[in-house]
């Protein structure tokens, strides 16, 4: 565990120090006055990004065993809260997931339910996000010579493919979990510990239950690739704040390719470093300069944060909420026992 922090922190620094670099290399004047062409208007983002998020949570709702019991606007808050997680705090990119199941549990939907439900469209986000590369990738052959930035990118594809399938049909039909416990129960004789923790063949069970309803997985599907569209747009838009329109095609190309980008560098916090140096070669290739892409990788930052800190927030006041309500039961239970 704490080599694990000492990693983190590390590709944090590392990360951070690279950003310094390109942000100096390519001129701080020119990226700022970039951003403050742009001033207040850059305020809409968060407001925009809501609106990607939200088909997301439509997404996830059509996961879960009884959509209607869960409302729109707690999913929605949910996967907001989810995404500020991943990318303000220091949880290689999972923190979110975690943190989605435990208050979805709260909220009243079976927690194997929650967890099932989180970890398939973890899956499907996955899949969604190579058929959006697939674009990026038709319109990186289309548009651009520079057939270094194909290359790097076909071998992501060839890379990631075999991978998220193999995930997809251990969580279908190999029972990924069971046999995961099976592991630890040979090698680490773990299994009567895990056993407390978690039952992890009934979370299988919930799980091939799910991948069992074909129609809900296409409708999930439908709405996460929505929400990646939704996605491009918000960067055409950045774009134009900053007073440099880009085509909407260039804006897929970005937005596709970039989120592979950060998603093979999940390890590191907010894909520091990862993101700016991304946004650089790809605006390159696109005929966007670096000092435009860079306010761009800038303004996402300030929509991150703008955002995610509210949102951080928010979360510890609900948590309060929940514990002065659960601690206020106890008081009463013990008031009527004397």
């Amino acid at each position: 565990m704490q080599r694990g922090k000492i990693l983190t922190l590390l590709s944090f620094l590392v990360g951070l120090g690279f950003t310094v670099y390109l942000l100096r290399a390519e001129g701080w004047h020119q990226i700022f006055a970039l951003l403050h062409r742009a001033g207040w208007l850059l305020l809409l983002l968060p407001l925009v990004h809501v609106v990607p998020i939200f088909l997301d949570a439509l997404s996830w709702r059509w996961l879960l065993d009884s959509p209607g019991r869960t409302s729109r606007l707690f999913l929605t808050w949910l996967a907001l809260l989810r995404e500020a997680v991943n990318a303000l705090l220091p949880v290689a990119r999972i923190g979110g997931e975690v943190l989605g199941v435990r208050l979805l549990g709260k909220s009243g939907v079976p927690i194997y339910t929650a967890a099932a439900s989180v970890l398939v469209e973890v899956s499907l986000t996955l899949a969604s996000q190579l058929l959006f590369t697939l674009v990026g990738l038709v319109i990186l052959l289309a548009t651009v010579a520079d057939r270094q930035i194909l290359h790097y990118t076909l071998w992501f594809l060839v890379a990631a493919i075999p991978a998220v399938g193999t995930v997809f049909w251990l969580q279908s039909r190999g029972r990924l979990f069971a046999r995961f416990q099976s592991v630890l129960r040979r090698f680490l004789d773990a299994d009567q510990w895990l056993m407390r923790v978690v039952d992890l063949e009934h979370l299988d069970a919930e799980i091939q239950r799910i991948y069992s309803r074909r129609w809900a997985l296409l409708w999930a599907n439908f709405w996460q690739l929505s929400g990646l569209f939704a996605g491009a747009l918000e960067v055409w838009l950045t774009f134009w704040l900053l007073g440099n329109p880009i085509p909407l095609w260039s804006a897929v190309l970005l937005e596709s390719l970039g989120q592979a980008l950060r998603s093979a560098a999940f390890f590191v916090p907010g894909g520091l470093g990862v993101q700016e140096g991304g946004f650089l070669l790809l605006g390159a290739a696109v005929g966007i300069g670096p000092d435009l892409a860079l306010a761009f990788s800038l303004a996402r930052r300030l929509r991150e944060l703008v955002l995610g800190v509210p949102l951080l927030g928010s979360w510890y006041i609900y948590e309060s909420q929940r514990w002065q309500q659960r601690w206020q039961g106890q008081d009463a239970s013990r008031e009527g026992v004397i």
